[in-house]
């Protein structure tokens, strides 16, 4: 079972996953999760406590991806578990996904935090996380 909180953070939301991704419902969960945020700029998917992922559910990522790209929104992974890294890395979608770390979003909440001061002020939003590079090819 794979259960998915949303939270807001000015123009990023991060869907915090718990559980697997794997067969079943917990496809719709996160699709659900993902296909609500319509009006985010960065969707941050924290999967600290997923700890297994089927051939399904990378699908699944890969057509929310895809989504997202088409929806002008940037889709990072976040705080992922070493198995799921290593799927990652053996099926090479290390490459695809994109990553941001537990500093990268203290970065992004200070700058909300800055933005939401700043109301107002200036019309245009500050967001921005940095990303982990892809590995080099082996």
């Amino acid at each position: 079972m794979l259960n998915a909180t949303v939270q807001k953070l000015a123009d990023t939301t991060v869907i915090r996953c718990q559980g697997r991704i794997v067969v079943g419902e917990a496809y719709t969960v996160l699709r659900n999760a993902v296909l609500s945020q319509i009006h985010t700029r960065t969707l941050v998917l924290d999967l600290a406590q997923v700890d297994r992922i089927d051939a399904g559910g990378l699908g699944v990522l890969l057509g929310l991806r895809e989504w997202a790209h088409s929806n002008a929104i940037r889709l990072r992974l976040m705080n992922v578990m070493s198995q799921i890294e290593q799927v990652l890395e053996l099926t090479k979608l290390d490459r695809v996904f994109e990553f941001c770390s537990v500093r990268d979003m203290f970065h992004l909440l200070r700058l909300a935090a800055c933005n939401s001061a700043m109301v107002g002020r200036s019309s245009e939003p500050v967001t921005s996380i940095r990303t982990r590079p892809p590995s080099p090819p082996p």
